[in-house]
């Protein structure tokens, strides 16, 4: 259930500024170069594996066909925290229009996996003594629902107004679990029996993730005198990383041999009072 004091805080720290800005007359906001945009987006963090104890693993480097011993999975070092995003987010231009400064509110879903590289892996359910009780599992989604606030710095390369602009962003992504859920896929419905024995042999996760992540894109959009001119934004996000421990249930945070993650954001900008074009004082 979504806790009523966090999003208030929420909408506080980030529409409460946009609305001073917007408070000011034309006098004193004639030079700020205010856009508001609309944004979605997808990417991955590559992370650590986070490997549950009750997963039976082969080790083995060889698979032998027909071979009890051999029929379960083997996992590798590495995950991926995929996610998926739309928000708002007002940006504010500084130094002749070049470098922009934004934050807003962004609502993702989260999503990552336990999945070996056979069709099915053992999960031990139960253990007393000499007897061991496995099921045999397909995979396990872990979804998460996050409310987050972003934080961007972009900056122009040209310095003058161009219909296409190229620019680079560094941002980061604070965010807090509002829902989430696992989905266990077994391999067959008998074992459907066990879904809530494993669902509380899962490892819990913390509520509070932060992503940090590099950009290169393109602005498509023109300032024209006297005319209403909103920007359309496509970038390409790399690297992207997730920098907190324990966010997930099988992911850990990036280290210094994982893969880098990515990802791709689209944006559609409107001016919010005066339209200033690049490059101008």
């Amino acid at each position: 259930m979504i806790k009523i004091p966090f999003v208030t805080n929420f909408f506080c720290l980030t529409f409460i500024p946009v609305f001073l800005l917007l408070a000011q007359d034309e006098r004193t906001s004639r030079h700020n170069n205010l856009k508001l945009a609309i944004e979605f987006g997808t990417n991955y963090a590559s992370t650590g594996l986070v490997k549950p104890e009750q997963i039976r693993e082969n080790h083995s480097q060889g698979y032998f066909s027909g071979d009890y011993y051999y029929d379960f999975g083997h996992f590798g070092e590495y995950t991926d925290v995929k996610t998926t995003y739309f928000g708002i987010k007002p940006e504010l231009f500084f130094l002749k229009n070049r470098i922009g400064i934004a934050s807003g509110l962004r609502f993702s879903v989260a999503s990552s996996y336990l999945i070996s590289d056979r069709d099915v892996f053992l999960w031990r359910v139960k253990e007393e003594g000499l007897n061991t009780e496995y099921v045999r599992i397909n995979e396990i989604q872990h979804r998460s629902y996050l409310v987050g606030i972003p934080l961007e710095i972009r900056h122009f390369i040209n310095r003058r107004e161009l219909p296409i602009q190229t620019y680079f962003k560094i941002g980061t992504s604070f965010n807090y679990r509002i829902q989430s859920k696992n989905m266990i896929h077994f391999s067959n419905k008998a074992m459907e029996k066990y879904d809530e024995l494993v669902q509380d042999q899962l490892p819990k996760s913390n509520d509070l993730s932060v992503f940090f992540y590099g950009a290169v894109g393109f602005k498509i959009g023109r300032y024209k005198e006297g005319r209403w001119n909103p920007w359309g934004n496509i970038e390409f996000q790399f690297p992207h990383f997730l920098l907190t421990n324990d966010a997930f249930p099988f992911a850990e945070q990036i280290n210094s041999i994982s893969f880098p993650g990515g990802g791709f954001q689209v944006s559609f900008q409107i001016p919010i009072g005066k339209n200033v074009p690049i490059g101008s004082n």
